[in-house]
């Protein structure tokens, strides 16, 4: 139950994200996979977190947390399985992935890459110095790969 409970939250946290225009690469809402319980959780990562918040059983906001301070947020309204969702920041790019997704990697500048921690239903990495958000990719259970790049100043 638990885990189709992760991934409802994360269903709606990512149409809430695509809602809002936050960096969503081409990704486009899609209907719930299941209903959504109206609440709050936060999932840790080491120093980071990712902290999700269902406003109504469709519409959920979710905040990428580094340490005590919010380094991004979005919203999403609706999330399939084989999407995410993502927001992200000098810091850090966290978010939510539907169950179909197996991994999501964050390619940097400098020739960087980074395979962000998928845990419940959301994931983190937290940005290294030296380096800058390229794109965000994901990873689908089935070995299929879409990119999405990352444009603005992070």
């Amino acid at each position: 139950m638990l885990g189709s409970v992760a991934a409802a939250i994360a269903a709606g946290a990512f149409a809430v994200l695509s809602a809002l225009g936050a960096s969503t690469g081409s990704v486009v809402p899609a209907k719930a996979a299941a209903p959504v319980a109206v609440g709050s959780r936060s999932v840790a990562f080491g120093n980071g977190r990712v902290v999700l918040r269902m406003r109504t059983s469709s519409l959920g906001c979710f905040r990428v947390v580094v340490g005590s301070s919010t380094v991004a947020r979005s919203c999403t309204s609706s999330l399939a399985p084989d999407q995410i969702a993502y927001a992200s920041s000098r810091y850090a790019v966290g978010g939510v992935a539907g169950s179909d997704v197996r991994a999501v990697i964050v390619r940097l500048t400098n020739k960087g890459t980074v395979w962000a921690a998928l845990r419940r239903g959301t994931f983190y990495v937290a940005v290294p110095a030296e380096h800058n958000v390229r794109a965000v990719v994901k990873v689908l259970s089935n070995g299929s790969r879409t990119s999405f790049t990352v444009t603005g100043s992070r």
